[in-house]
């Protein structure tokens, strides 16, 4: 390749196995990313796993070519491990799968094991590998960490991008790989992400009005995310201001919510406790829409995607200051932090938000400029495309 590289002269073959029918965290941002890049590229494919009916739809109207592989979702057999072999299985059916497709420039390969089998597979077929890691197997167990690790340096890439979400995820990596490692943030949509009026029609189906000071979470049930802490410093909120037309409304999916809806029931706030279920993407902007505050419990960080969606909605932000959130989250500026896993903090900023109208409107107002200045995706993408085509260029 030589030095005059230009945008729309660069074929990318996507790797992913977080991808529709999932939604949230890394499957969304990937989605976002592979359309938001599709224009500058001469062409891209996605090898995505299949994982049922919905895909065929999906697929239809993407706009980008999919191609499909089977995947083996299960994770253990009585007790016994099988990620690495699902992870094997997968890689030998991209392998065969890159074998049948134009070779392209860049193989582009999403999540820890993707990284590590295409970086052999790139090297097999003469094809530079880049990496994105949405985060860091650590935030979930000890064994996927050192796992994860294990990958990570026994595989190296010739460049990997490394979404920097305020926890330990970059510093890891910038550890194993060096100047390997290239750090990049979200990128929002500002355009969809945007402040709009109330959804009265949904105010109505959930039972509740414009008068209801409504709290939003939308962070999956999973132990890293401590929704339990939403819980409970509700309690602690309804206790302190006496409050009977405050709702707590918690989005998500995961392992943990037969135990929440119990520790709702075991604190006697069940009836102000709404379970919503998983939320699609326009379904998010709905819940958004009706939220007087969102909020972030997480001990691990609290820099994800659906902190700064809200931000972009002009939703004041609280949450737990845990990795580096106050990187992005300025104290009374463009969010509230209170110190990472203190109740009383939290819910004492709760209830200067609940008093004050006018300082949930200038925070939400702040922290939509954040996200403008700072998360837009047309800086993402041309951090991107600069580094495809220097990898390109050697």
């Amino acid at each position: 390749m030589n030095s005059t590289i230009k945008l729309n002269n660069i074929s990318v073959v996507r790797v992913v196995s977080q991808f529709y029918p999932l939604i949230g965290g890394s499957a969304t941002h990937t989605q976002e990313l592979s359309k938001k890049i599709d224009p500058y590229l001469k062409d891209q494919t996605i090898i995505a796993p299949n994982l049922g009916d919905r895909c065929a739809n999906f697929d239809k109207t993407f706009g980008i070519r999919i191609i499909r592989i089977r995947y083996f979702s299960f994770k253990t057999i009585k007790k016994i491990p099988l990620l690495p072999f699902v992870d094997l299985f997968y890689a030998i059916s991209i392998y065969s799968t890159l074998k049948k497709v134009e070779k392209p420039d860049i193989i582009h390969a999403h999540g820890i094991s993707n990284v590590a089998y295409c970086t052999i597979i790139g090297k097999i077929f003469g094809i530079p590998v880049v990496g994105m890691l949405h985060g860091s197997g650590a935030a979930y167990s000890r064994a996927a960490d050192i796992y994860e690790t294990i990958l990570a340096t026994l595989c190296k890439p010739n460049l990997s991008f490394v979404l920097d979400d305020g926890s330990a995820t970059l510093s890891k990596f910038k550890k194993i790989w060096g100047d390997k490692v290239i750090p990049v943030y979200h990128g929002i949509d500002t355009e969809y992400f945007k402040p709009t009026e109330k959804n009265n029609q949904l105010l109505n189906r959930l039972g509740l009005d414009i008068s209801n000071f409504i709290i939003l979470s939308t962070s999956s049930f999973h132990p890293v995310k401590n929704i339990d802490l939403a819980i409970k410093s509700f309690k602690l909120f309804l206790d302190s201001t006496g409050s009977n037309n405050s709702y707590l409304l918690l989005a998500g999916r995961g392992p943990l919510k037969d135990s929440l809806i119990n520790l709702t029931k075991e604190l006697q706030v069940e009836d102000q406790v709404i379970f919503l279920g998983e939320l699609s993407k326009n379904e998010i902007i709905e819940y958004l829409s009706i939220a007087d505050v969102v909020i972030a419990t997480s001990l691990y960080s609290n820099m994800n995607l659906s902190v700064q969606e809200a931000m972009a909605c002009e939703k004041p932000v609280l949450a737990f200051d845990s990795g580096a959130t106050s990187n992005l989250v300025k104290h009374l500026e463009n969010g509230l932090l209170a110190k990472s896993g203190e109740l009383e903090g939290f819910v004492f900023h709760l209830n200067l938000l609940y008093r004050d109208l006018e300082l949930r409107t200038k925070i939400g107002k702040n922290a939509r400029k954040t996200i403008l200045m700072k998360r837009t995706w047309e800086e993402r993408i041309k951090r991107e495309l600069d580094f495809y085509s220097k990898i390109l260029i050697k």
